[in-house]
């Protein structure tokens, strides 16, 4: 028979993992132990629990896991789809608005460096040379 982990043996039984220890330590649940992956675990037998248990849980896949194609079908043109269309629109030209005016800054940025380089790299003013002076002009 197959067997399963403490987890999904207290699952299928319907009750906690804690009682399924109390349980195994009172002998009135029988375990075995498996090595999967290298470690031993403790696994119990689907006959241990149908045993103990009577019955235990089955799945429903089918069930859960059916979608129904005409539940969460939305109409083309229904009133909230059209509001939400509009509200895309509206954000997408927020958004080219702010790509703009984020462009715009940063050509005023750079413009304001560009500015900042003149203004670094200014020279200096020549002085003017001192005019010669003259030999006979040796008392200046």
């Amino acid at each position: 028979m197959a067997t399963v982990s403490i987890s999904e043996a207290a699952r299928l039984a319907g009750i906690s993992r804690p009682t399924i220890y109390k349980l195994i330590n009172s002998g009135q649940l029988n375990v075995t132990s498996v090595v999967k992956g290298g470690k031993t675990v403790k696994a119990i037998d689907t006959s241990e629990l149908i045993r103990f248990f009577g019955t235990i849980e089955s799945f429903s896949v089918a069930t859960d896991f059916t979608v129904n194609p005409e539940q969460g079908v939305t109409r083309f043109n229904s009133h909230d789809l059209q509001d939400l269309q509009h509200k895309v629109e509206l954000l997408q030209k927020e958004n080219e608005g702010l790509k703009e005016a984020v462009a715009s800054r940063d050509d005023h940025i750079s413009s304001l460096r560009q500015a900042m380089m003149l203004l670094e790299h200014k020279q200096e003013p020549q002085r003017p040379s001192p005019l010669p002076v003259r030999w006979w002009q040796f008392w200046k």
